[in-house]
């Protein structure tokens, strides 16, 4: 139940989420549309704003916060190792370092042995190249055309999810492609398989692939989370690694979002009986404080260093990630949350279903342990009816979920924490919200948050001026290819 006054002897924030807007928002710079809420409390699944109001958090902060947020061990070891050295430089390793490297080799697949600590994931997916690239000699990276690997050049140039972006007007890495989905095949990976459907749709993708000859790795996910939730059916990526190997290439797998027991196994590779060349680490590896990291095998890792492969980066072996990254372990082990992931998921998942039988707007409910997905298809769907109103009005009743690739992809990664109370909680708010969203609808704007900084971005991204912008960057040369592009698909449909 959201609380919405001070309990007794409590005193709730000094100002109100609106106060804060009004006195800090005009220098703020609006990246993206920010909530009304200002989050001034968390606590396991739960985030409280400024005006007392809770909410329960299925999005663990931005995919992170594997342990629930402000886990006391987990403060307590970083304030523990705050007291003690809290940056050296790249030069100096630390105790907490040292540590963390053992701790991740216990619990990494296979032979994944040796290990560097860096701050992102964009930052381990970066490095994770340059190792594919000085152990092959080659110079490109495949990644998935639903696939999302970071936000630099590099990473998104391999990302499905920025192609239009990087095709109309931001610059990108020629060497880079990616591994495209046909159509069927989604069918496949939103968990309705057909007999061999691993093979065929690798078969199927893999033909559009003619010229291997400078692929220096295969990038991953083994859930494809921000590109639809997509879960790859048995078979698929040890085909695509035996693929990999085949034509001189390494297989990386990116565990940013499902390692750490997010699945019921501490990584989701290991439901493929599958071990990478090269594994990288972020959100979750942290549990909320900023840390990525880069696994591989002794044998790669001494190849490239003995061709002088360095890396050097202000915040690479930091003791503060190290320290985090050996509490996440720690607790993951001691709590059996591995366990505890893999029972409430499929706790989760049969309360989803039961949902989806008697709302048909919720359909394909799929998901692995504590990763979980559905998509939102009402009948008539418009910006009244459509995922970003169902979303809204979810929040509006406590409840903070997401939703990703084409407006219809909802996301459920919440804290491994969550209990059965939580998910009951849950599921009645998002069929309260999906009777609301359909049967009085209003536009998602309005829905929208009201403080103005927030709106006046909306009114700026709105449909009109978007296609001026493209107009004013790009070419008349573009116009005609997007043109011909927008008639051939329409030609298609």
């Amino acid at each position: 139940m959201l609380r919405t006054t001070a309990s007794p002897g409590e005193t709730l924030n000094a100002k109100t989420n609106m106060q804060y807007w009004e006195e800090y928002g005009e220098y703020v710079f609006m990246a993206m549309p920010y909530a009304d809420e200002v989050i001034v409390g968390v606590q396991g699944s739960t985030l409280r704003d400024a005006n007392g109001r809770e909410m329960l958090d299925l999005a663990s902060g931005m995919f992170c916060s594997v342990l629930g947020h402000n886990h006391p061990k987990f403060v307590e070891r970083l304030v523990k190792q705050t007291g003690e050295v809290m940056h050296t430089g790249t030069q100096f390793l630390t105790p907490a370092v040292l540590e963390a490297s053992y701790k991740l080799a216990q619990v990494a697949p296979g032979e994944l042995k040796r290990s560097i600590f860096l701050s992102t994931g964009t930052e381990a997916n970066e490095f994770a190249f340059r190792v594919a690239k000085a152990y092959t000699g080659r110079t490109g990276i495949m990644g998935m055309s639903r696939g999302y690997y970071g936000t630099s050049i590099a990473t998104k140039s391999c990302s499905g999810l920025f192609s239009h972006q990087l095709r109309d007007s931001l610059p990108s890495v020629p060497e880079n492609t990616r591994l495209p989905f046909p159509p069927q095949c989604l069918e496949c990976f939103t968990g309705s398989p057909s007999a061999n459907c691993g093979a065929a749709c690798l078969e199927a993708q893999s033909s559009s692939i003619p010229d291997w000859s400078n692929i220096a790795a295969v990038i991953v996910e083994p859930i494809l989370s921000a590109g639809g939730m997509l879960f790859p059916p048995p078979g698929y990526l040890k085909a695509l690694q035996e693929l990999a190997h085949k034509n001189g290439a390494l297989l990386i797998v990116d565990e940013a979002q499902t390692g750490f027991g997010r699945t019921g196994k501490w990584f989701a590779i290991e439901h493929h009986d599958v071990v990478p060349d090269i594994l990288t680490l972020s959100k979750s590896v942290g549990n909320g404080y900023p840390v990525g990291a880069v696994v591989t095998t002794a044998e790669i890792a001494d190849n490239v260093t003995s061709k002088g492969l360095w890396n050097l980066s202000s915040h690479q072996s930091d003791p503060l990630a190290a320290a985090a990254v050996s509490a996440v372990i720690d607790i993951v082990s001691s709590e059996k949350l591995v366990d505890r992931a893999r029972e409430s998921g499929a706790y989760f998942i049969e309360c989803l279903q039961s949902l989806a039988g008697r709302h048909p707007a919720f359909t394909r409910v799929r998901g692995l342990g504590l990763m979980i997905g559905f998509d939102w298809t009402p009948p008539h769907s418009d910006e009244k009816t459509g995922a970003m109103s169902f979303m809204l009005n979810c929040r509006r009743r406590g409840l903070h979920l997401t939703y990703g690739y084409d407006d219809r992809n909802f996301r459920i990664i919440p804290p491994l924490v969550l209990t059965h109370a939580e998910i009951d909680f849950a599921v009645r708010v998002m069929e309260e919200a999906a009777r609301d969203t359909l049967e009085n609808p209003v536009p998602g704007s309005q829905l929208a948050p009201a403080n103005p900084y927030t709106r006046r971005l909306f009114a700026r991204q709105g449909k009109w001026r978007r296609i001026l912008n493209y107009c004013w960057r790009s070419s008349p040369q573009q116009w005609v290819e997007k043109a011909r592009e927008v008639l051939s698909s329409s030609h298609r449909a």
